[in-house]
């Protein structure tokens, strides 16, 4: 079997991208404040909101891995780096940044194919 056959549905970064946008801005914009302990748990309920959302656009084959960083602003910078080995034929990952005037969300979904 050729991957063509088994890649039925590509990861989009278009429509992840998208799915982002909307599932972040519409958590995080009810946040007012940075509060440590409930942003740990804003992380963690976030990774899995768009890890169920990711299923729903049924990309056959496909595992996720979901990165979500939450942080408070306060006039610094923060520099995130991965570096991943991956079929750069079927592999790919979106990432968005959100930021107020009390916190940032900086995620990042990685789709990779499953053989």
């Amino acid at each position: 079997m050729n991957l063509s056959s088994k890649l039925t549905r590509p990861f989009n970064t278009h429509e992840v991208k998208e799915l982002l946008v909307h599932l972040i801005d519409q958590t995080i914009d009810r946040q007012n404040e940075y509060d440590c302990d409930k942003c740990t748990q804003l992380s963690k309920d976030l990774s899995q909101i768009i890890k169920d959302a990711l299923k729903t656009l049924n990309y056959d084959r496909y595992k996720y891995i979901v990165q979500v960083v939450l942080g408070q602003c306060q006039d610094e910078n923060l520099m995130m780096t991965c570096r991943c080995l991956w079929d750069i034929q079927t592999d790919n990952y979106v990432s968005y940044i959100y930021s107020n005037k009390k916190l940032f969300c900086a995620v990042t979904v990685f789709g990779l194919f499953y053989y």
